[in-house]
Protein backbone atom coordinates (compact mmCIF):
# COMPACT_ATOMS: atom_id res chain seq x y z
CA UNK A 1 0.00 0.00 0.00
CA UNK A 2 1.37 3.43 -0.80
CA UNK A 3 1.78 6.39 1.34
CA UNK A 4 -0.84 8.42 -1.03
CA UNK A 5 -3.29 5.64 -0.72
CA UNK A 6 -6.15 7.26 0.36
CA UNK A 7 -6.92 3.82 2.84
CA UNK A 8 -3.50 3.93 4.12
CA UNK A 9 -3.87 8.37 4.56
CA UNK A 10 -7.63 7.82 6.36
CA UNK A 11 -5.91 5.03 8.36
CA UNK A 12 -2.90 7.46 9.38
CA UNK A 13 -5.54 10.46 10.80
CA UNK A 14 -6.89 8.21 12.23
CA UNK A 15 -4.64 6.55 14.39
CA UNK A 16 -2.63 10.01 14.52
CA UNK A 17 -3.77 13.15 15.90
CA UNK A 18 -0.47 15.11 14.36
CA UNK A 19 -0.92 13.92 11.61
CA UNK A 20 -4.62 14.38 11.26
CA UNK A 21 -4.34 18.11 12.01
CA UNK A 22 -1.48 18.32 9.17
CA UNK A 23 -3.37 16.54 6.61
CA UNK A 24 -6.18 19.08 7.58
CA UNK A 25 -4.10 21.72 7.52
CA UNK A 26 -6.06 23.10 10.52
CA UNK A 27 -6.01 26.67 11.10
CA UNK A 28 -5.18 28.07 14.57
CA UNK A 29 -5.80 31.56 16.15
CA UNK A 30 -3.78 34.67 13.80
CA UNK A 31 -4.40 32.59 10.78
CA UNK A 32 -1.63 30.28 11.24
CA UNK A 33 -1.72 26.78 10.30
CA UNK A 34 -0.84 23.87 12.39
CA UNK A 35 2.43 22.00 11.63
CA UNK A 36 4.90 19.52 13.71
CA UNK A 37 7.67 21.11 11.80
CA UNK A 38 8.03 24.71 13.63
CA UNK A 39 6.66 22.87 16.94
CA UNK A 40 8.70 19.34 17.03
CA UNK A 41 7.82 19.40 20.97
CA UNK A 42 3.89 19.14 20.29
CA UNK A 43 4.26 15.86 18.70
CA UNK A 44 5.09 13.75 21.60
CA UNK A 45 2.99 15.24 23.82
CA UNK A 46 0.04 14.92 21.35
CA UNK A 47 0.76 10.92 21.23
CA UNK A 48 1.41 10.22 24.79
CA UNK A 49 -1.23 7.24 25.60
CA UNK A 50 0.15 7.81 29.32
CA UNK A 51 -3.01 7.73 31.14
CA UNK A 52 -1.67 10.63 33.64
CA UNK A 53 -0.32 13.49 32.19
CA UNK A 54 1.60 16.70 33.49
CA UNK A 55 2.61 19.60 31.38
CA UNK A 56 4.31 22.59 32.95
CA UNK A 57 4.39 25.38 30.30
CA UNK A 58 5.80 28.81 29.66
CA UNK A 59 3.62 31.02 28.14
CA UNK A 60 1.92 31.27 24.49
CA UNK A 61 3.40 27.47 24.02
CA UNK A 62 0.55 26.11 22.06
CA UNK A 63 -0.70 23.64 24.70
CA UNK A 64 -3.91 24.68 25.42
CA UNK A 65 -4.70 24.44 21.62
CA UNK A 66 -2.77 20.61 21.23
CA UNK A 67 -5.10 19.40 23.70
CA UNK A 68 -8.23 20.40 22.29
CA UNK A 69 -7.34 19.37 19.15
CA UNK A 70 -6.46 15.81 20.80
CA UNK A 71 -9.79 15.43 22.27
CA UNK A 72 -11.40 16.59 18.82
CA UNK A 73 -10.07 13.87 16.96
CA UNK A 74 -10.65 10.97 20.11
CA UNK A 75 -14.45 12.03 19.49
CA UNK A 76 -13.95 12.20 15.61
CA UNK A 77 -12.70 8.69 15.71
CA UNK A 78 -14.81 7.31 18.45
CA UNK A 79 -12.03 7.02 20.90
CA UNK A 80 -13.85 8.52 23.98
CA UNK A 81 -17.08 6.83 24.23
CA UNK A 82 -18.36 9.29 27.21
CA UNK A 83 -16.70 12.10 25.54
CA UNK A 84 -13.70 14.44 26.90
CA UNK A 85 -14.34 17.17 29.66
CA UNK A 86 -12.07 20.45 29.65
CA UNK A 87 -11.76 22.32 32.86
CA UNK A 88 -10.97 25.95 33.73
CA UNK A 89 -10.78 27.12 36.98
CA UNK A 90 -13.40 29.72 36.72
CA UNK A 91 -16.56 30.06 34.58
CA UNK A 92 -15.61 33.87 33.30
CA UNK A 93 -12.13 31.91 31.49
CA UNK A 94 -14.61 28.95 30.08
CA UNK A 95 -16.28 31.76 28.55
CA UNK A 96 -13.72 33.93 27.02
CA UNK A 97 -12.26 30.59 25.57
CA UNK A 98 -15.25 29.58 23.77
CA UNK A 99 -15.62 33.23 22.19
CA UNK A 100 -11.69 33.62 21.26
CA UNK A 101 -10.40 30.26 20.58
CA UNK A 102 -12.58 27.52 20.35
CA UNK A 103 -15.31 28.65 18.10
CA UNK A 104 -13.27 30.67 15.81
CA UNK A 105 -11.38 26.90 15.38
CA UNK A 106 -14.67 25.35 14.60
CA UNK A 107 -15.90 27.98 11.96
CA UNK A 108 -12.01 28.13 10.83
CA UNK A 109 -11.75 24.27 9.59
CA UNK A 110 -14.59 22.73 7.87
CA UNK A 111 -12.83 18.99 8.65
CA UNK A 112 -14.15 19.98 12.59
CA UNK A 113 -18.00 22.02 11.73
CA UNK A 114 -18.84 18.77 9.65
CA UNK A 115 -18.56 16.21 12.48
CA UNK A 116 -20.42 18.33 15.24
CA UNK A 117 -24.04 18.51 15.89
CA UNK A 118 -25.77 21.39 17.25
CA UNK A 119 -26.60 21.05 21.34
CA UNK A 120 -27.55 25.04 21.36
CA UNK A 121 -24.40 25.61 23.89
CA UNK A 122 -21.24 27.45 22.78
CA UNK A 123 -19.26 25.34 25.62
CA UNK A 124 -20.56 21.62 25.10
CA UNK A 125 -20.24 20.70 21.37
CA UNK A 126 -21.55 17.07 20.27
CA UNK A 127 -18.19 15.66 17.88
CA UNK A 128 -19.70 12.38 16.42
CA UNK A 129 -21.49 10.28 19.30
CA UNK A 130 -20.22 11.78 22.11
CA UNK A 131 -19.49 15.69 23.67
CA UNK A 132 -16.76 17.85 24.29
CA UNK A 133 -17.62 19.65 27.29
CA UNK A 134 -15.72 23.44 28.13
CA UNK A 135 -16.36 23.79 32.22
CA UNK A 136 -15.73 25.73 34.61
CA UNK A 137 -14.49 24.19 38.12
CA UNK A 138 -15.37 27.02 40.88
CA UNK A 139 -17.30 25.90 43.70
CA UNK A 140 -21.06 26.40 43.61
CA UNK A 141 -21.87 25.44 46.98
CA UNK A 142 -20.46 24.96 50.76
CA UNK A 143 -21.27 21.75 52.58
CA UNK A 144 -19.81 21.81 55.99
CA UNK A 145 -17.23 23.71 55.22
CA UNK A 146 -16.18 22.05 51.79
CA UNK A 147 -16.24 23.36 48.55
CA UNK A 148 -18.08 21.86 46.08
CA UNK A 149 -19.44 22.18 42.28
CA UNK A 150 -22.18 21.23 40.36
CA UNK A 151 -19.54 21.30 37.13
CA UNK A 152 -17.32 18.15 38.55
CA UNK A 153 -20.09 16.43 39.63
CA UNK A 154 -22.56 15.67 37.03
CA UNK A 155 -21.50 14.34 34.29
CA UNK A 156 -18.86 11.48 33.03
CA UNK A 157 -16.54 11.32 30.84
CA UNK A 158 -13.09 9.48 29.50
CA UNK A 159 -10.63 12.29 29.58
CA UNK A 160 -10.68 15.02 32.06
CA UNK A 161 -8.13 18.45 31.19
CA UNK A 162 -7.14 21.01 34.30
CA UNK A 163 -6.18 23.73 32.74
CA UNK A 164 -4.02 26.46 34.38
CA UNK A 165 -3.95 23.68 37.09
CA UNK A 166 -2.45 26.11 40.14
CA UNK A 167 -5.82 28.64 40.14
CA UNK A 168 -7.77 25.92 40.76
CA UNK A 169 -9.86 25.40 44.24
CA UNK A 170 -7.33 21.90 45.56
CA UNK A 171 -10.67 20.43 46.77
CA UNK A 172 -13.01 20.89 43.66
CA UNK A 173 -9.69 19.49 42.00
CA UNK A 174 -9.50 16.54 43.55
CA UNK A 175 -13.04 15.55 43.23
CA UNK A 176 -12.52 15.79 39.35
CA UNK A 177 -11.12 11.98 38.83
CA UNK A 178 -14.55 10.82 40.67
CA UNK A 179 -16.05 11.81 36.88
CA UNK A 180 -13.87 8.83 34.92
CA UNK A 181 -14.40 5.86 37.62
CA UNK A 182 -16.87 4.48 34.67
CA UNK A 183 -14.61 4.94 32.42
CA UNK A 184 -12.28 2.06 30.87
CA UNK A 185 -9.65 4.68 30.18
CA UNK A 186 -9.34 7.04 33.20
CA UNK A 187 -7.37 10.16 31.17
CA UNK A 188 -6.10 12.86 33.21
CA UNK A 189 -4.25 15.91 32.57
CA UNK A 190 -3.03 18.46 34.23
CA UNK A 191 -1.58 21.47 32.67
CA UNK A 192 -0.36 25.23 33.53
CA UNK A 193 1.78 27.97 33.98
CA UNK A 194 3.30 27.46 37.70
CA UNK A 195 3.81 29.79 39.97
CA UNK A 196 5.13 28.80 42.90
CA UNK A 197 7.14 25.87 43.69
CA UNK A 198 5.74 22.52 45.13
CA UNK A 199 2.40 24.04 44.29
CA UNK A 200 0.01 23.26 41.80
CA UNK A 201 1.09 21.83 38.67
CA UNK A 202 4.96 22.01 39.86
CA UNK A 203 3.78 19.39 42.26
CA UNK A 204 2.44 17.22 39.88
CA UNK A 205 5.37 17.80 37.88
CA UNK A 206 7.58 16.90 40.25
CA UNK A 207 5.96 13.53 40.54
CA UNK A 208 6.15 13.07 37.12
CA UNK A 209 9.45 11.20 34.19
CA UNK A 210 10.00 14.90 34.48
CA UNK A 211 10.70 15.14 30.87
CA UNK A 212 12.75 18.24 29.23
CA UNK A 213 13.76 19.61 25.78
CA UNK A 214 17.20 18.49 25.56
CA UNK A 215 19.26 20.01 22.21
CA UNK A 216 22.34 18.02 21.04
CA UNK A 217 25.60 20.23 19.71
CA UNK A 218 26.17 19.11 16.10
CA UNK A 219 29.92 20.30 17.03
CA UNK A 220 30.77 18.06 19.98
CA UNK A 221 27.50 15.76 20.56
CA UNK A 222 26.98 17.15 23.82
CA UNK A 223 23.31 17.67 25.02
CA UNK A 224 21.95 20.93 26.44
CA UNK A 225 19.01 21.86 28.41
CA UNK A 226 18.70 25.59 27.38
CA UNK A 227 16.14 26.35 30.19
CA UNK A 228 17.87 24.34 32.71
CA UNK A 229 21.46 26.20 31.81
CA UNK A 230 20.03 29.24 31.48
CA UNK A 231 21.32 32.16 31.68
CA UNK A 232 24.52 29.88 30.69
CA UNK A 233 23.54 28.60 27.53
CA UNK A 234 22.81 31.62 26.07
CA UNK A 235 26.02 33.73 24.10
CA UNK A 236 26.34 36.93 21.80
CA UNK A 237 27.58 37.27 18.33
CA UNK A 238 27.13 39.55 15.67
CA UNK A 239 27.62 38.56 11.84
CA UNK A 240 28.93 42.11 11.05
CA UNK A 241 31.12 44.91 12.55
CA UNK A 242 27.66 46.84 11.49
CA UNK A 243 25.37 45.12 13.93
CA UNK A 244 24.69 44.93 17.46
CA UNK A 245 25.24 42.07 18.85
CA UNK A 246 22.32 39.18 19.26
CA UNK A 247 21.84 36.19 20.87
CA UNK A 248 21.57 32.66 20.28
CA UNK A 249 21.11 29.59 21.62
CA UNK A 250 24.51 28.09 22.51
CA UNK A 251 25.71 24.66 23.85
CA UNK A 252 27.47 24.97 27.32
CA UNK A 253 30.11 23.03 26.18
CA UNK A 254 31.75 23.93 23.40
CA UNK A 255 29.53 27.64 23.22
CA UNK A 256 28.65 26.76 19.45
CA UNK A 257 25.51 27.84 18.04
CA UNK A 258 22.58 24.81 18.68
CA UNK A 259 19.15 25.04 17.03
CA UNK A 260 16.13 23.95 19.23
CA UNK A 261 14.97 21.97 16.03
CA UNK A 262 17.89 19.53 16.98
CA UNK A 263 15.99 18.94 20.30
CA UNK A 264 13.87 16.12 21.56
CA UNK A 265 12.43 15.13 25.03
CA UNK A 266 14.37 13.23 27.77
CA UNK A 267 13.43 12.13 30.94
CA UNK A 268 15.56 13.10 34.12
CA UNK A 269 13.55 9.83 36.09
CA UNK A 270 12.68 8.13 33.62
CA UNK A 271 12.00 4.71 35.96
CA UNK A 272 8.73 6.67 37.09
CA UNK A 273 6.94 6.11 34.22
CA UNK A 274 7.06 3.65 31.31
CA UNK A 275 5.73 3.82 28.14
CA UNK A 276 4.87 0.10 28.12
CA UNK A 277 2.72 0.57 31.14
CA UNK A 278 0.49 3.50 30.19
CA UNK A 279 -1.55 3.22 33.20
CA UNK A 280 1.31 3.53 35.53
CA UNK A 281 2.71 6.59 36.63
CA UNK A 282 2.69 10.26 35.59
CA UNK A 283 4.16 11.04 32.34
CA UNK A 284 5.25 14.86 32.24
CA UNK A 285 6.33 17.36 30.39
CA UNK A 286 8.29 20.62 30.49
CA UNK A 287 7.97 23.32 28.14
CA UNK A 288 9.75 26.28 28.12
CA UNK A 289 8.62 29.69 26.36
CA UNK A 290 12.23 29.39 24.89
CA UNK A 291 10.97 26.02 22.59
CA UNK A 292 8.01 28.11 20.95
CA UNK A 293 8.24 28.94 17.06
CA UNK A 294 7.40 32.35 17.69
CA UNK A 295 10.58 33.08 20.63
CA UNK A 296 12.37 36.09 19.86
CA UNK A 297 15.23 36.05 22.23
CA UNK A 298 16.32 39.26 21.77
CA UNK A 299 13.25 40.32 23.68
CA UNK A 300 13.75 37.56 26.15
CA UNK A 301 17.02 38.82 27.15
CA UNK A 302 15.90 42.62 27.14
CA UNK A 303 13.30 41.33 29.75
CA UNK A 304 15.87 39.19 31.45
CA UNK A 305 17.81 42.17 32.43
CA UNK A 306 15.12 44.20 33.35
CA UNK A 307 14.55 41.37 36.02
CA UNK A 308 18.15 42.19 37.13
CA UNK A 309 17.20 45.39 37.82
CA UNK A 310 13.94 44.64 39.39
CA UNK A 311 13.51 41.61 41.23
CA UNK A 312 9.78 42.12 41.47
CA UNK A 313 9.50 41.17 38.21
CA UNK A 314 11.72 37.70 39.04
CA UNK A 315 8.75 35.88 39.58
CA UNK A 316 6.85 36.69 36.27
CA UNK A 317 9.88 36.05 34.07
CA UNK A 318 10.53 32.59 35.66
CA UNK A 319 7.17 31.72 35.59
CA UNK A 320 6.14 32.62 31.97
CA UNK A 321 9.57 32.71 29.92
CA UNK A 322 11.27 29.71 31.54
CA UNK A 323 8.15 27.98 32.78
CA UNK A 324 9.41 27.06 36.03
CA UNK A 325 8.08 28.11 40.01
CA UNK A 326 9.68 31.08 41.65
CA UNK A 327 9.65 32.28 45.37
CA UNK A 328 11.26 35.16 46.75
CA UNK A 329 13.53 34.18 49.89
CA UNK A 330 11.57 35.85 52.36
CA UNK A 331 8.07 34.20 51.26
CA UNK A 332 9.33 30.64 52.47
CA UNK A 333 11.07 28.91 54.86
CA UNK A 334 13.39 26.55 53.76
CA UNK A 335 14.46 23.60 55.84
CA UNK A 336 18.22 24.61 56.38
CA UNK A 337 16.53 27.59 58.21
CA UNK A 338 14.69 25.72 60.65
CA UNK A 339 17.77 22.72 61.08
CA UNK A 340 20.05 26.04 62.04
CA UNK A 341 17.92 25.74 65.27
CA UNK A 342 18.62 22.79 66.44
CA UNK A 343 20.92 22.38 69.72
CA UNK A 344 23.05 19.47 70.91
CA UNK A 345 20.46 18.05 73.33
CA UNK A 346 17.64 15.43 72.66
CA UNK A 347 14.27 15.95 73.40
CA UNK A 348 13.52 15.77 77.43
CA UNK A 349 11.09 13.27 78.38
CA UNK A 350 9.84 15.30 81.80
CA UNK A 351 10.72 19.14 83.18
CA UNK A 352 10.27 20.31 86.82
CA UNK A 353 10.62 23.88 85.69
CA UNK A 354 7.40 25.53 84.43
CA UNK A 355 7.16 24.98 80.62
CA UNK A 356 4.73 26.29 77.69
CA UNK A 357 2.54 23.92 75.29
CA UNK A 358 1.04 24.99 71.65
CA UNK A 359 -0.82 22.29 70.05
CA UNK A 360 -2.67 22.26 66.49
CA UNK A 361 -5.91 19.59 66.88
CA UNK A 362 -6.44 17.03 64.37
CA UNK A 363 -6.98 13.48 64.09
CA UNK A 364 -3.08 13.46 65.17
CA UNK A 365 -2.36 16.79 67.36
CA UNK A 366 0.65 17.91 66.70
CA UNK A 367 2.34 19.15 70.01
CA UNK A 368 4.92 21.41 70.94
CA UNK A 369 6.57 22.21 74.33
CA UNK A 370 8.95 24.81 75.34
CA UNK A 371 10.89 26.98 78.17
CA UNK A 372 12.17 29.93 78.46
CA UNK A 373 15.61 30.60 78.43
CA UNK A 374 17.50 33.31 80.56
CA UNK A 375 19.03 35.15 77.53
CA UNK A 376 15.82 35.72 76.19
CA UNK A 377 15.53 33.42 73.75
CA UNK A 378 13.26 30.55 73.92
CA UNK A 379 14.26 26.50 73.62
CA UNK A 380 11.60 23.60 72.47
CA UNK A 381 12.05 20.71 74.60
CA UNK A 382 9.78 18.12 73.01
CA UNK A 383 7.88 17.72 70.03
CA UNK A 384 5.45 14.99 68.98
CA UNK A 385 2.40 13.54 67.38
CA UNK A 386 -0.48 12.31 69.85
CA UNK A 387 -3.81 11.42 69.40
CA UNK A 388 -6.90 12.94 71.63
CA UNK A 389 -6.60 15.38 74.36
CA UNK A 390 -6.29 12.54 76.98
CA UNK A 391 -2.80 12.62 75.92
CA UNK A 392 -2.39 16.27 75.65
CA UNK A 393 -3.45 16.56 79.72
CA UNK A 394 -0.49 13.41 80.22
CA UNK A 395 2.06 15.81 78.52
CA UNK A 396 1.25 18.79 80.83
CA UNK A 397 1.97 16.59 83.75
CA UNK A 398 5.10 15.22 82.55
CA UNK A 399 6.42 18.76 81.89
CA UNK A 400 4.76 20.70 84.44
CA UNK A 401 3.22 22.99 82.04
CA UNK A 402 1.78 26.10 83.06
CA UNK A 403 0.83 27.57 79.84
CA UNK A 404 -0.99 26.62 76.79
CA UNK A 405 -2.28 28.01 74.05
CA UNK A 406 -4.31 24.62 71.95
CA UNK A 407 -6.01 24.73 68.34
CA UNK A 408 -9.51 25.85 68.76
CA UNK A 409 -11.78 24.23 66.60
CA UNK A 410 -12.58 21.41 64.90
CA UNK A 411 -12.94 20.05 68.33
CA UNK A 412 -14.31 22.87 70.81
CA UNK A 413 -16.36 20.63 73.43
CA UNK A 414 -13.58 18.41 73.66
CA UNK A 415 -10.72 21.29 74.48
CA UNK A 416 -13.53 23.28 76.51
CA UNK A 417 -13.44 19.72 78.73
CA UNK A 418 -9.30 20.06 78.76
CA UNK A 419 -9.49 23.90 79.19
CA UNK A 420 -11.75 23.00 82.19
CA UNK A 421 -9.80 20.11 83.29
CA UNK A 422 -6.45 22.50 83.60
CA UNK A 423 -8.31 25.01 85.33
CA UNK A 424 -8.87 22.78 88.15
CA UNK A 425 -6.36 21.13 88.83
CA UNK A 426 -4.10 20.58 91.99
CA UNK A 427 -0.97 19.45 92.85
CA UNK A 428 0.24 16.32 94.65
CA UNK A 429 -0.46 18.29 98.12
CA UNK A 430 -4.18 19.04 97.06
CA UNK A 431 -3.03 22.96 96.18
CA UNK A 432 -4.60 24.59 93.42
CA UNK A 433 -2.08 24.40 90.81
CA UNK A 434 -4.04 25.22 87.40
CA UNK A 435 -2.52 25.72 83.81
CA UNK A 436 -3.67 29.08 81.96
CA UNK A 437 -4.92 27.77 78.90
CA UNK A 438 -6.46 29.69 76.06
CA UNK A 439 -8.02 28.07 72.50
CA UNK A 440 -6.72 29.72 69.27
CA UNK A 441 -8.39 30.97 65.93
CA UNK A 442 -7.70 32.35 63.05
CA UNK A 443 -10.35 35.11 62.33
CA UNK A 444 -12.78 33.68 60.26
CA UNK A 445 -14.42 36.61 58.56
CA UNK A 446 -13.15 39.99 57.33
CA UNK A 447 -9.36 40.30 57.59
CA UNK A 448 -8.12 41.30 61.02
CA UNK A 449 -6.28 44.64 61.51
CA UNK A 450 -4.66 43.94 64.68
CA UNK A 451 -2.39 40.63 64.70
CA UNK A 452 -4.24 39.95 68.71
CA UNK A 453 -7.79 39.79 69.69
CA UNK A 454 -8.07 38.57 73.36
CA UNK A 455 -11.19 37.00 74.69
CA UNK A 456 -10.10 37.17 78.42
CA UNK A 457 -14.19 35.61 79.61
CA UNK A 458 -13.78 32.74 76.76
CA UNK A 459 -10.40 32.30 76.56
CA UNK A 460 -10.14 32.76 73.15
CA UNK A 461 -7.01 34.29 70.93
CA UNK A 462 -8.05 35.70 67.73
CA UNK A 463 -4.94 35.38 65.85
CA UNK A 464 -4.24 37.32 62.29
CA UNK A 465 -2.77 34.36 60.02
CA UNK A 466 -0.44 36.12 57.49
CA UNK A 467 0.96 38.17 60.01
CA UNK A 468 1.33 35.43 62.82
CA UNK A 469 2.99 33.37 59.96
CA UNK A 470 5.27 35.93 58.85
CA UNK A 471 6.02 36.37 63.06
CA UNK A 472 7.06 32.62 63.57
CA UNK A 473 8.93 32.73 60.18
CA UNK A 474 10.76 35.86 61.13
CA UNK A 475 11.39 34.11 64.76
CA UNK A 476 12.65 30.43 63.22
CA UNK A 477 15.18 32.76 61.35
CA UNK A 478 16.54 35.03 63.91
CA UNK A 479 18.56 32.18 65.69
CA UNK A 480 16.44 33.21 69.17
CA UNK A 481 14.16 29.88 69.12
CA UNK A 482 16.58 26.48 69.75
CA UNK A 483 14.89 22.83 68.99
CA UNK A 484 16.26 19.32 69.76
CA UNK A 485 19.17 18.00 68.39
CA UNK A 486 18.01 16.37 64.35
CA UNK A 487 15.95 13.09 64.90
CA UNK A 488 13.59 11.69 62.60
CA UNK A 489 10.21 14.17 64.26
CA UNK A 490 12.63 17.03 63.93
CA UNK A 491 13.05 16.46 60.15
CA UNK A 492 8.89 16.43 60.32
CA UNK A 493 8.60 19.22 62.10
CA UNK A 494 11.26 20.89 59.53
CA UNK A 495 9.12 19.78 56.62
CA UNK A 496 5.72 20.96 57.84
CA UNK A 497 7.09 24.48 58.72
CA UNK A 498 8.08 24.91 55.46
CA UNK A 499 5.02 23.78 53.82
CA UNK A 500 3.70 27.21 53.44
CA UNK A 501 4.00 29.90 51.41
CA UNK A 502 3.03 33.32 50.75
CA UNK A 503 1.75 34.93 47.89
CA UNK A 504 0.32 37.85 46.69
CA UNK A 505 -3.90 37.29 45.34
CA UNK A 506 -5.68 39.55 43.64
CA UNK A 507 -9.46 40.01 44.12
CA UNK A 508 -11.30 39.37 40.43
CA UNK A 509 -14.44 41.49 41.40
CA UNK A 510 -13.06 44.77 43.77
CA UNK A 511 -9.45 44.30 42.31
CA UNK A 512 -7.97 43.87 45.96
CA UNK A 513 -4.70 42.62 46.15
CA UNK A 514 -3.44 40.91 49.30
CA UNK A 515 -0.95 38.59 50.89
CA UNK A 516 -1.92 34.75 51.58
CA UNK A 517 -0.26 31.83 52.68
CA UNK A 518 -0.86 28.70 50.97
CA UNK A 519 -0.39 24.79 51.64
CA UNK A 520 2.54 24.14 49.40
CA UNK A 521 4.32 20.31 49.16
CA UNK A 522 2.17 17.72 50.83
CA UNK A 523 0.22 20.37 52.33
CA UNK A 524 1.06 19.42 56.05
CA UNK A 525 1.70 22.46 57.92
CA UNK A 526 0.67 21.61 61.60
CA UNK A 527 3.53 22.50 63.16
CA UNK A 528 4.32 26.06 62.18
CA UNK A 529 1.05 26.86 63.41
CA UNK A 530 2.00 24.94 66.32
CA UNK A 531 5.02 27.65 66.32
CA UNK A 532 2.32 30.40 65.59
CA UNK A 533 0.70 29.56 69.17
CA UNK A 534 3.81 29.11 71.13
CA UNK A 535 4.82 32.38 71.21
CA UNK A 536 1.40 33.28 72.43
CA UNK A 537 1.89 30.58 75.13
CA UNK A 538 5.31 31.39 76.14
CA UNK A 539 3.92 35.34 76.92
CA UNK A 540 1.81 33.47 79.55
CA UNK A 541 4.34 32.11 81.69
CA UNK A 542 4.21 33.52 84.91
CA UNK A 543 7.89 34.68 86.59
CA UNK A 544 7.38 32.58 89.81
CA UNK A 545 6.40 29.91 87.35
CA UNK A 546 10.31 30.30 85.45
CA UNK A 547 12.04 32.90 87.70
CA UNK A 548 11.72 35.27 84.52
CA UNK A 549 9.74 38.21 85.32
CA UNK A 550 6.98 38.43 82.29
CA UNK A 551 3.25 38.76 82.95
CA UNK A 552 0.08 37.30 81.14
CA UNK A 553 -1.12 38.56 77.77
CA UNK A 554 -4.52 40.25 78.20
CA UNK A 555 -6.32 43.12 76.52
CA UNK A 556 -10.27 44.03 76.91
CA UNK A 557 -10.57 44.27 72.85
CA UNK A 558 -7.12 44.38 70.77
CA UNK A 559 -3.63 43.94 71.09
CA UNK A 560 -0.94 45.26 68.42
CA UNK A 561 1.41 43.31 66.99
CA UNK A 562 3.88 44.73 69.17
CA UNK A 563 2.83 42.70 72.44
CA UNK A 564 4.08 39.69 71.10
CA UNK A 565 7.59 40.66 69.57
CA UNK A 566 7.98 37.19 68.32
CA UNK A 567 10.96 36.23 70.35
CA UNK A 568 13.07 39.04 69.04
Amino acid sequence: MKISDPQFVDAMMAADSCYWATRNEIKLMGGTIFATGDCGYLVDIMRDKARFMAVMKGAQARITTAFMLRAIHALRYNKYPQGSIYYFPKKEAVENFSKTRFGPLIADNPCIRKHLKNTNSVNIKRVGNAFLRLLGASSTTDIQGKKDSTAVRSEPADEAVLDEYDLFNEAIADMIPDRLLNSTLKLMVWLGTPTIPDFGIHKKFVESDQKFWMIKCLACNEYTCITDEFPNSISYQKKTTHESYKPYFCCVKCKKEIRVADGEFVAKFPSRYNPKHPTEGISGYHVSHFITPNCELSLVMNRHEETMLDGSKMGTFYNSMLGFPYIALEDRLRQQDVFNCCGDDQMKTSSTQGTAMAADIMKTNRVIIAEKKKNGGSKIIYMARVSGFDALYDLVERFNVRSACICLRPYEESFRKFQARCGGRKDQYGNANRVVVYGVQYPPGPRQTNLLRTDDESGIYTLARTEALDGSQTWIRSGKLEIPRRCEEVNIFAEECCNTAKTLETNEKTGDRVYRYRPVGSGEDHYRHCVNYLELALKNLRDYDIGLKDQLVTADNESSYDVLGWGL
